[in-house]
C-alpha cells in the first residue's frame, strides 16, 4: 500500500533503454547472413576493446569514428562497417510493441515518460530518429550528451538526472527509474528517487500498467 501511494505522487517515469525497453545488440541483424563477421565485430567491441574505452564512448569522450578505427583495424573497411553500425542502430525495436500503448496512456494522464540511458552517440544519431523516440517520449536523456553516467553523483545529487528534475520542478521522490541494473536502482533510492528492477519484457509491461493505473488515483 505504501508503494502504491508513492507511485501516485509520480511526475516523471525514467525508463532505461538497453535490456529494459530493448534487448537487441549492435550488428545483430547481420548475425544470420554473416555469422563470421558478426562474431569478429562482437569480439573486438565487447571482449578485446578495454571497458574503459566503452565507458569513454558512453561519456562522449570518444566518438563512433574512434570506435570504428578500434574495431576495423587494417582488415575491415571502416566505411562499410560504419554503414552496418548505422543500420543496426536504426533496426533496434522495443522488446514488446505494446510498450508504446501504455507509455502513451501514462503521458495522456499528465505524467512525463523519459528515456534515461547510459549510451553512445550512435543511439542519439541513429536510433532516436529512426524510431521517432522524441515523439513517443517527453525527452531522451543520454550519457554521451550529458557527459556522465547514471551512477555518477556529487554534492548529494545524481548528475545524470538532476538538471532535468530541477528544470521541470520535480522532486527526487516524484520520480521513478525502471532499469535492469539492480545496483543502480539501489543507488537512486538512496537519493530519494523511486526505482524498480526490470527482469523481463513481461515485468516491464506489468510496471507500466501498474504506474498507469496509479495515475488515476493521483490528486492534482
Amino acid at each position: 500500500m505504501r508503494e502504491l501511494k508513492k507511485l501516485c505522487r509520480l511526475k516523471v517515469v525514467f525508463v532505461d533503454w538497453h535490456k529494459t525497453l530493448c534487448s537487441r545488440v549492435f550488428f545483430q541483424f547481420i548475425k544470420r547472413r554473416n555469422k563470421k563477421l558478426y562474431d569478429k565485430l562482437e569480439h573486438r567491441l565487447f571482449e578485446e576493446m578495454p571497458l574503459s574505452k566503452f565507458i569513454d564512448w558512453m561519456k562522449g569522450k570518444l566518438t563512433r569514428d574512434d570506435i570504428l578505427k578500434e574495431i576495423c583495424r587494417n582488415d575491415l573497411n571502416k566505411a562499410e562497417i560504419g554503414k552496418l553500425l548505422q543500420a543496426s542502430c536504426e533496426k533496434m525495436k522495443f522488446d514488446r510493441p505494446d510498450y508504446k500503448k501504455w507509455i502513451k496512456r501514462i503521458r495522456e494522464k499528465g505524467k512525463k515518460v523519459v528515456i534515461a540511458t547510459d549510451n553512445v552517440d550512435v543511439f542519439e544519431d541513429y536510433t532516436v530518429p529512426a524510431l521517432k523516440l522524441n515523439k513517443h517520449f517527453d525527452a531522451v536523456l543520454c550519457s554521451s550528451s550529458l557527459k556522465c553516467l547514471k551512477h555518477d553523483a556529487k554534492d548529494k545529487k545524481l548528475l545524470f538526472f538532476d538538471d532535468f528534475l530541477r528544470n521541470n520542478d520535480i522532486k527526487y521522490e516524484e520520480a521513478i527509474l525502471l532499469d535492469d541494473d539492480e545496483d543502480l536502482v539501489r543507488l537512486v533510492k538512496k537519493f530519494g528517487m523511486q526505482g524498480r528492477v526490470i527482469s523481463s519484457p513481461e515485468n516491464m509491461l506489468q510496471n507500466l500498467m501498474m504506474i498507469e493505473a496509479c495515475c488515476d488515483r493521483c490528486e492534482f
